[in-house]
């Protein structure tokens, strides 16, 4: 970690009840204290500190690359120097070894300590969250002002066009909003369907896009049984019935699963994305009664 992460850090005092006053800074939730300051807080010698230290690394309870740094301090004698310090992982740990009264004092400050710390992180981020929503609103409300706007007569057609494409991105904000606050309406869905996708099925297919895109061997070549297990995912019941009853459901639960488990070496989105296809085409789905994709090439990349 650079040094001047540690100088943006926050500063806290910890004062012990018969012991010095010791400036803790804290950074990413936690402290950051060289072995001086924590003999200091525990009023053990530093050379106990420094053999608890390398006992907690030696046995691996901790990883010393995660819970420690270097930074660069001036010595007493005005050369700067790199001196190793720990974060709150280690102190704890030490201080439980250090079977002192200071010891557990300065566990209790350090839990109280972080814990108004997240706290107040809490509230920051829920007010912030509680802002964005009311951007959301605000947004709303503007572009259905302007369409009325837009109605009336001396609007030139390029504000029309404007409003129009505002309109048009605002339904897709809605849309992402209420799938942030899991609003979105499942739609009634296609039942009846006599397709099954088998493992062998779905291993030919990946063939064929190998062949057709002239693809390495490492192409759709199964790191686990995960993509099987993906394909078997979509067919589960629960008391007697489907998990997911519909079509569109059982397709999107593909898409999700063979993208999520990353089953394979190389090729990974692609066959994801070709299994999900011709799944929706093998269940007579893919295109509508006019014959145009229900999911254009656009789309399916988007997803």
């Amino acid at each position: 970690m650079k040094n001047d992460e540690f100088n943006k850090g926050a500063i806290e005092i910890y004062r012990s009840p018969s012991g010095p006053e010791i400036k803790v800074t804290l950074e990413q939730n936690t402290v950051w204290l060289d072995a001086h300051l924590i003999a200091g807080i525990f009023d053990v010698d530093r050379t106990v500190i420094v053999k608890h230290i390398g006992n907690i690394y030696k046995t691996g309870e901790l990883s010393q690359k995660a819970t420690c740094a270097k930074i660069a301090q001036v010595a007493a004698d005005g050369k700067t120097r790199q001196m190793n310090i720990f974060n709150l992982d280690v102190i704890l740990s030490v201080g439980y070894r250090v079977n002192s009264k200071h010891a557990t004092q300065f566990r209790i400050w350090a839990t109280n300590v972080l814990r108004r710390h997240l706290v107040n992180g809490y509230t920051i981020n829920e007010k912030r969250l509680k802002t964005q929503q009311n951007k959301i609103q605000e947004l709303q409300d503007t572009v259905r002002l302007l369409a009325n706007i837009a109605l009336l007569e001396g609007v030139s057609n390029e504000a029309k066009g404007i409003v129009q494409i505002i309109s048009e991105y605002s339904r897709a904000l809605n849309v992402l909003d209420d799938f942030d606050h899991q609003r979105l309406a499942v739609p009634k869905g296609t039942k009846k369907s006599k397709y099954k996708l088998t493992y062998d099925e779905a291993r030919n297919i990946i063939e064929q896009m190998k062949i057709r895109f002239n693809d390495s061997a490492l192409v759709g070549q199964e790191k686990d049984k995960s993509f099987q297990g993906s394909i078997g995912a979509i067919y589960q019941t629960f008391d007697g019935k489907d998990v997911y009853p519909t079509i569109e459901e059982k397709a999107a639960h593909l898409l999700y699963f063979v993208t999520k488990n990353h089953s394979f070496i190389d090729g990974n989105k692609r066959i994801a994305a070709a299994i999900f296809i011709c799944f929706l085409q093998r269940s007579g789905i893919l295109l509508a009664k006019d014959g145009r994709k229900r999911i254009d090439d656009n789309a399916l990349v988007a997803l």
